[in-house]
């Protein structure tokens, strides 16, 4: 009987340390994939931060679907590290944990893909326009001019590109600091 019971344990904790290894082995794979998907919108948002680089998103459809499948990775890896970190928060009181939680809330509400694509849609038809106005354009001085407005054009899309990297980057700092597991 003692045996049994042994045995019975024995095989309770075997199966509870094989879970935590594999949850473990998750949880690094979270974190590698979503380090992966921020290295590689560093990438991409290098180019978006131009005008030229605009261009490229306008005119070049596998570019823009690139864009757009990034996000999208990088969305629903978000959202996994965001379940985990709510369920781990739930049992500590880590100033950090909570941090990256409202850090992630902040990337789902403001930066979520629709948001992105209407705004980079509205940044197309405004580098559309000024491409077709632009022999006019560039005869004006100032403001009016089409200097100035590609100017303004990449200052905006460079400081919403600037945000959307600098959050993720925050994000991918703090879960290397955190176990997750």
């Amino acid at each position: 009987m003692l045996r049994r019971l042994a045995l019975a344990i024995s095989c309770l904790v075997l199966a509870g340390s094989t879970y935590a290894t594999v949850d473990q082995n998750e949880s690094a794979l979270l974190v590698s994939k979503f380090n992966d998907l921020t290295n590689q919108w560093a990438l991409i948002s290098y180019d978006l931060r131009t005008y030229d680089g605009l261009k490229k998103y306008c005119a070049d459809h596998s570019f823009r679907r690139n864009v757009a499948e990034t996000l999208n990775g990088i969305h629903h890896y978000d959202s996994l590290l965001y379940e985990r970190l709510t369920v781990k928060a739930r049992f500590s009181n880590n100033h950090e944990i909570k941090k990256v939680i409202h850090q992630i809330e902040a990337f789902e509400t403001k930066y979520k893909a629709a948001n992105f694509s209407k705004t980079l849609s509205e940044e197309c038809s405004d580098q559309r326009s000024l491409e077709k106005n632009s022999d006019e354009l560039r005869n004006d001085i100032g403001m009016n001019s089409y200097d100035s407005q590609v100017i303004l054009l990449e200052a905006t899309l460079d400081k919403y590109v600037k945000n959307i990297t600098k959050l993720m980057d925050h994000i991918n700092d703090h879960i290397h600091h955190l176990h997750i597991d």
